[in-house]
């Protein structure tokens, strides 16, 4: 049996030590025996993959993993992730507990699609999906005492110290990165007025983009209503501006800023070919 020993924070044993360097949580699965005196392992069940503490089965799902594991005081702590297999959600973290007295303890999954990772802070651990331009950050605490309880949300925020020059970097992957960047942001809110925020959240949907040139060039489109509501954005970079064409739902396309006669040649080009989907 593999017993794990308990240094002043972090519990560690040899088959941690590729996570702590850095592996991915999947990647770096930890495979442990025995945690605090108790047996841990994970069976595969009935197609399964099933979380199975002193013979007792606690959680079953399709993908099982054991990520960190971490010392308070006389508590052992095991933060896992569980995922029902496929790509419609990431998967979700729980917390598998070993008071010094009493049955072991299990908190979660947390009941969230998003990607949700998690701190240590203090005697404590915080969740919270990813600062994701148009959405919360949605958080949650384990504590001892209770378990895992939600926390206030905090309102998305752009990166203050970003700016146009930033584009030069060529990091933009998908459109919801220019709403990121504190100063493109800003140059959203001043063309899009009041619709900004509806046009910010449609932007962080299915999407994509590239660089050509020095211009970013990003669509997304509403998840499974592609056609019915999507958008486009350019980013032109010699004379840092902005321009937008929006396909509300049951609407005809809209530009800002308006006309569009006054747009670069370049962005009326991938306007014109994004709006061929709606002949």
């Amino acid at each position: 049996m593999q017993e794990i020993f308990m240094s002043r924070y972090l519990v560690l044993t040899l088959s941690t030590i590729g996570f702590l360097a850095g592996a991915a949580p999947f990647a770096g699965a930890l495979e442990l025996e025995k945690v605090a005196g108790h047996t841990v392992e994970i069976q595969e069940k009935d197609f399964e993959k099933a979380l199975i503490v002193d013979g007792r089965e606690l959680h079953k799902n399709q993908i099982v993993f054991l990520n960190d594991v971490y010392a308070f005081g006389d508590i052992t702590v095991l933060v896992g992730t569980s995922s029902g297999g496929g790509n419609a959600c990431d998967g979700s973290p729980f917390v598998l507990s070993f008071p010094r007295s009493g049955a072991p303890r299990i908190d979660g999954p947390i009941d969230n699609c998003a990607s949700v990772s998690w701190q240590v802070d203090g005697a404590n651990i915080v969740f919270s999906t990813g600062n994701i331009p148009g959405r919360e950050t949605e958080r949650w605490q384990w504590t001892a005492e209770r378990g895992i309880a939600p926390l206030a949300s905090v309102a998305f925020q752009p990166d203050a110290a970003s700016g146009w020059g930033n584009l030069r970097e060529r990091t933009f992957t998908h459109p919801s990165d220019a709403f990121a960047n504190g100063e493109i942001a800003a140059s959203f809110k001043m063309v899009l007025g009041s619709d900004f925020q509806q046009f910010q959240e449609l932007m962080t949907g299915v999407g994509s983009g590239q660089f050509k040139g020095d211009d970013f060039v990003g669509t997304a489109c509403r998840p499974h209503a592609c056609l019915d509501e999507a958008g486009l954005i350019f980013l032109s970079s010699s004379d840092r501006h902005v321009y937008v064409a929006w396909k509300p739902v049951d609407g005809k396309i809209a530009v800002f800023p308006s006309p569009v006669k006054d747009w670069p040649e370049k962005a009326k080009v991938e306007l014109r070919e994004w709006a061929k989907q709606w002949p």
